[in-house]
C-alpha cells in the first residue's frame, strides 16, 4: 500500500523485509546498482513499475520486474567497472565508473548497444584506477547536483556539480566519512529524490541513505554526517550493493552474488500526523477550511473520520485541530 501523501519522517527502523527475488544469472551476477522506473502514466503511489539493474561486469543494463524476471536489456560495450546508477527527472540515466571516477549520461533503449566512448561525462571523484573508487551516485532534483560515493581507502561522500555539455565538474566532501565508522560505502540515496511525495517533502528530505557492503549496514544520515538511524543487514546473509526507493515509499536493495538478489523493505502506512492540514503546509487554517467546504457532502481527503462523506463531524475535527501542526 502507498504511504498517505503527507510529509512525514522516514523512520528507517520501522521498515521490514516484505519480499525478495533472484535476479537473472549470469547476466546480473555482481549486481551493483538498482533504480526504480515508474510505469507509463505514473505509478500513483502504488509501487507499480520496474527496476533497472546494473552489474559491475559492465556488459548490460537490464530492466526487471519485482519478481526478478527480465523485461528488457541494453548491452554495454567499452565499460570497465560500472558501480553506480541514478535517474534524472527526464527519465535518462547516469552511471558511474568506479576506476575512472566519472559519471556518464545515457538514454535507455532496449536492444540498442550502449557504448561508453560515445557518452558525455564528467568527474565525480578521483581517478583511482582501482577497485576502491566511485561506487554509488544519486541525483538531487532540487538543484541538479549529485551525491557520489568513493568506496574506501578512504571513503568519501561528495557533493558534485557538473555539466555533461562541457564535461566540467567540481566535487567536495559533504562531511568526513571516517566518522561513520563503516568499512566501506557501497551506495547512496538522497531522500529528496524519493518518488513518494510523503518522503521527498518530509522533514528528512535533505538527508541521505548510505549502504555499506562490508559492514552490512544501512544508515540514515544528515548531510553533516550525523547518524539518525542504523539498520543491521547481516541477517540477510548477502552483500548489499545498491539502493533505490519507489513511489510507495519502499526501499529496494540489490545484493551482489551468483546469482544476485533483490530485497524489498516496507513499513505499514499510517494516518497523516496532521490529517486536517489538507494542503500539507504545516498549519490548519483558512485554506484547509476552504478545501473542506469544497468537498462538502462528498468523499475526499477532507473526510477526516472516514465516514464516506465530508460533513459536520469533519468540520468539527478541523476546527479542533486549528493552528500549527505538531
Amino acid at each position: 500500500m502507498p504511504l498517505p501523501d503527507c510529509p512525514r519522517p522516514l523512520d528507517l527502523p520501522g521498515y521490514a523485509l516484505v519480499s525478495s527475488a533472484t535476479l537473472p544469472s549470469p547476466a546480473l551476477d555482481g549486481a551493483s546498482a538498482v533504480v526504480w522506473r515508474a510505469p507509463a502514466g505514473g505509478g500513483n503511489g502504488t509501487g507499480a513499475g520496474t527496476l533497472f539493474v546494473l552489474p559491475d561486469s559492465g556488459t548490460v543494463v537490464m530492466e526487471v520486474g519485482f519478481a526478478g524476471q527480465q523485461i528488457s536489456q541494453m548491452p554495454m560495450v567499452n565499460f570497465a567497472d560500472p558501480e553506480g546508477l541514478t535517474m534524472l527527472p527526464d527519465g535518462s540515466l547516469v552511471l558511474s565508473e568506479e576506476r575512472l571516477g566519472r559519471a556518464y549520461r545515457f538514454a535507455y533503449a532496449a536492444g540498442n548497444a550502449l557504448d561508453r566512448s560515445t557518452l558525455a561525462s564528467f568527474a565525480v571523484g578521483p581517478n583511482t584506477g582501482t577497485n576502491s573508487g566511485s561506487e554509488g551516485i544519486v541525483h538531487d532534483p532540487r538543484d541538479g547536483s549529485f551525491v557520489a560515493i568513493k568506496e574506501k581507502n578512504p571513503s568519501n561522500v561528495f557533493r558534485v556539480t557538473g555539466s555533461f555539455a562541457t564535461g566540467q565538474s567540481t566535487y567536495a566532501d559533504l562531511f568526513p566519512a571516517s566518522g561513520l565508522a563503516l568499512a566501506d560505502i557501497a551506495d547512496v540515496y538522497a531522500l529528496a529524490a524519493a518518488p513518494a511525495a510523503a518522503i521527498a517533502s518530509g522533514p528528512d528530505a535533505d538527508d541521505l541513505l548510505l549502504l555499506s557492503q562490508a559492514s552490512n549496514r544501512l544508515l540514515h544520515v544528515t548531510r553533516t554526517g550525523t547518524v539518525r538511524a542504523s539498520v543491521d543487514l547481516a541477517g540477510l546473509g548477502v552483500n548489499p550493493e545498491g539502493i533505490t526507493m519507489d513511489d510507495a515509499g519502499r526501499i529496494i536493495l540489490c545484493a551482489d552474488g551468483v546469482p544476485s538478489r533483490l530485497y524489498v523493505f516496507a513499513k505499514a502506512p499510517a494516518p497523516c500526523p496532521c490529517a486536517a492540514d489538507l494542503n500539507h503546509d504545516g498549519t490548519v487554517d483558512g485554506a484547509d477550511l476552504g478545501a473542506l467546504l469544497g468537498q462538502w457532502g462528498s468523499p475526499g481527503e477532507a473526510d477526516l473520520d472516514g465516514s464516506g462523506a465530508v460533513d459536520g463531524a469533519d468540520l468539527g475535527g478541523m476546527l479542533g485541530a486549528w493552528g500549527a501542526c505538531g
